[in-house]
């Protein structure tokens, strides 16, 4: 019955940072928007792809950016006419940048040929930029199997002159690789690329993880959601342990999946749908914690503290594990609460069972 009690508790409290997951990734997504991280981020994953080298005295990133390829690319390309952006564009995409320095994502150098950094893509297709890259490469415009040898030759001569530039060394030796084949150099382009955006999208998860705990505390302090409280109501009241119980399992046959759209090669979600998902996600969490009569909330005025030392440190240590939860993921208390419950369903009918006496 014990280890029931257990179980049902941890199925509370993984449905708790579920609702409460669903908030913070919304509320990440807007400011992902906003700040336009994943743009922020596909530069610098390119920049460290090409470790920020020029080929022939051009800069390479300058070159991928500005090419046609690419520049269809772009939120909005006919905004980027060279005009100067007035006070208030200029006002935004100061503080823009100043946020994305704290967080830890401004590019280190801009990029030269834009008028507005914002209007950069957030997303390049590998084939989009294995063809920019191998029309920068052929100066001469050659073309049929003169493209190769000529892309080839200009790399093995740029190679032997700028020995320290690990940009030419690296398309050096795809090309190498490629012997002379160009369909076989668009194939190593595009793979150099898929492994260099595999790296970049770890860094991206790293950077939400840090904005998903910084809302996590945020969300509960303003909701109140001491884990400690909220955990120790599960375990001593029987009413609220079931009704929390009841709710989990219920959204756990209607959801299939809570995908919250954090991954950086995600396409950028609307204003509105974000808002309608803010929305919902508060009212669903609200209604089950009214439904289950959950310890949350302001009862007697906004943030208003315990009075004992003790009671306070407790609740500062319970809104520090909401918000540790929180940083976690919708993705990961939907999988764990879905876990959960495959457990509770198994385990259930051998609760209700008695040992059958032997016939013997």
């Amino acid at each position: 019955m014990l280890g029931s009690v257990v179980l049902d508790v941890a199925i509370g409290m993984s449905f708790v940072y579920l609702l409460l997951s669903l908030i913070a990734s919304v509320v990440q997504e807007i400011i992902s928007t906003f700040l336009q991280l994943r743009a922020a981020n596909l530069e610098r994953g390119i920049r460290s792809l090409v470790s920020g080298d020029s080929i022939w005295g051009k800069d390479l990133v300058d070159a991928i950016y500005d090419h046609g390829l690419v520049r269809g690319l772009y939120s909005d390309p006919q905004k980027d006419s060279g005009k100067k952006t007035g006070s208030v564009k200029l006002l935004g995409n100061a503080i823009r940048k100043v946020l994305r320095f704290l967080i830890g994502i401004e590019p280190d150098k801009p990029v030269t040929v834009v008028s507005d950094p914002m209007l950069l893509p957030a997303y390049i297709p590998a084939r989009t930029f294995a063809l920019a890259v191998i029309d920068i490469l052929n100066r001469n415009k050659a073309t049929g199997d003169e493209t190769m040898k000529q892309i080839a030759n200009s790399l093995a001569e740029h190679y032997w002159k700028y020995e320290e530039n690990k940009a030419g060394e690296a398309l050096f030796s795809l090309a190498v690789s490629a012997k002379l084949d160009l369909e076989s150099f668009q194939t190593h382009l595009e793979s150099w690329y898929n492994d260099g955006m595999d790296r970049a999208s770890g860094w991206y998860k790293r950077y939400t993880q840090k904005i998903l705990l910084c809302i996590g505390i945020i969300l509960a302090v303003t909701f109140n959601v001491d884990s400690i409280r909220v955990a120790r109501a599960l375990y001593t009241d029987r009413d609220v342990r079931q009704a929390m119980v009841s709710a989990a399992s219920s959204y756990s046959a209607t959801t299939v999946n809570t995908d919250p759209s954090t991954s950086p090669d995600s396409k950028e979600v609307g204003d509105l749908a974000l808002y309608n998902k803010l929305t919902n996600s508060a009212k669903a969490f609200d209604s089950v914690a009214n439904a289950a009569l959950l310890p949350v909330g302001w009862k007697s005025g906004f943030f208003k503290l315990p009075d004992g030392n003790m009671e306070k440190v407790y609740l500062f240590i319970g809104w520090l594990l909401t918000g540790a939860a929180l940083s976690l993921g919708a993705p990961f208390w939907f999988d764990l609460l879905n876990k959960f419950m495959v457990v509770r369903s198994t385990i259930k009918p051998q609760e209700k069972s008695k040992d059958e006496g032997s016939k013997d």
